[in-house]
């Protein structure tokens, strides 16, 4: 039902500076609104408002073009798809859909809606009716002949069509396209003040005792309008019509055609809002793996820089060690009992600085790049032990 139109920043700075957005917007088969969107995301320039109205002599200078390659792509509707699905029947002519007087043989939803709708109980003015079980609906007793008409004649036209209706846990549907639509009735019911009751009167040496009745008055009521909408919850992209009410232009009686047209483009726009937000998905995902690489290496440097560090320390310790022990020969004296005691010592601190040197007690260690990072969270991730910032 829709297709990509891509195009790079040079294409549309060019496009946009030739011809005004509207038509151009009309030629890609968008709004122009969105064009003007996608060409401030992408850094284009648009002409000022009056641009095309001033002779070309007294129009400013072009900006300079853009600098991003990134292409830009539009999700535009596939008119010559979309006019074969659209279905050839009365429904064309919204006004050849026609809602009887009387429900007579009415659908079994329709049917099942009425039974409940009879025994349900009222709640501001609206019967409270459980959506799970049966066709959602938020309407006054008064009407329900009205939503019971409206219902029947809209499932009955929708399953001409090749439309699915029914009850699920989140609501009544209707599935156009291998979409599910969540459809409710909706009247509107006007909350209205109650004035509080007046005091009663206070005869002279009356003893003063709090009016309690007056605290338990209600204090709203509930008006039914007979305003009925039919709304689509369904997640799609945005400038689609998904609510139709009583209005001047018509009642819902005379919309009905209208709404069976309008589930194909809504389920169509559910699919186009689908893609894109599984788009948005793996490009964020390929962000996020980026973003972990960046800190898995930040990381793997700074663990590589503190191995050299404490390295350097110790071949620093076991160097002024080797000196310590060369002068303190150098400043022994020479007679035999000494020189036996200094043979045994130098041995000894010998060979406590070959292990405290790096190099000597395991050089494939010290200059071994690889590192084994623990697993934490990815965030803003900083050493557990500081170490003097050698590198700017």
């Amino acid at each position: 039902m829709y297709v990509e139109k891509t195009f790079t920043p040079q294409q549309l700075f060019e496009m946009v500076w030739e011809r005004p957005v509207l038509i151009i917007a009309k030629e890609i088969g968008v709004s122009d609104v969105g064009l003007s969107k996608a060409c401030r995301k992408a850094g284009i320039a648009l002409p000022t408002r009056g641009y095309w109205a001033k002779p070309v002599s007294k129009r400013p200078r072009r900006p300079m073009p853009p600098a991003s390659t990134t292409p830009v792509t539009f999700h535009v509707l596939n008119v010559e798809k979309a006019a074969r699905l659209k279905p050839e029947n009365v429904v064309k002519d919204p006004k050849m859909l026609i809602v009887p007087t009387e429900l007579s043989d009415p659908h079994p939803l329709v049917k099942k809606w009425l039974g409940a709708a009879r025994k349900a109980k009222e709640l501001n003015s609206a019967l409270g009716l459980d959506k799970t079980k049966v066709l959602n609906s938020h309407i006054s007793r008064n009407e329900m002949n009205r939503c019971a008409l409206l219902y029947d004649t809209l499932i009955k036209a929708g399953e001409s069509l090749g439309y699915t209706w029914g009850v699920g846990s989140k609501g009544s549907f209707v599935r156009v396209d291998g979409e599910e639509l969540l459809i409710t009735i909706q009247e509107r019911i006007k909350r209205f003040d109650i004035p509080p009751p007046p005091p009663k009167p206070f005869k002279p040496g009356q003893r003063w005792r709090p009016d309690f009745t007056a605290m338990r008055a209600a204090r709203f009521g509930w008006e039914p309008t007979g305003v009925f909408s039919l709304i689509v919850d369904a997640r799609s992209e945005v400038l689609i019509q998904k609510t139709w009410t009583d209005s001047k232009t018509g009642k819902l009686e005379s919309k009905l055609g209208q709404i069976l047209r309008g589930f194909v483009r809504i389920a169509a726009s559910v699919k186009a809002q689908r893609l894109s937000d599984e788009a948005s998905r793996r490009r964020w995902a390929e962000e996020e793996r980026v973003r972990q690489e960046g800190i898995d290496q930040q990381r793997r440097l700074d663990k590589l820089r503190q191995n050299l560090v404490r390295n350097l320390e110790s071949w620093e310790r076991a160097q002024r060690l080797r000196a310590f022990i060369q002068d303190t020969v150098e400043a022994s004296p020479k007679d035999e009992a000494t020189q036996m005691a200094l043979a045994l010592w130098v041995s000894w601190a010998t060979q406590q600085v070959e292990l405290l040197d790096p190099i000597k007690v395991n050089i494939q260690k010290v200059i071994d790049l690889s590192v084994d990072l623990p697993t934490s969270e990815y965030g803003y991730w900083s050493s557990s032990k500081q170490i003097d910032n050698w590198w700017p």
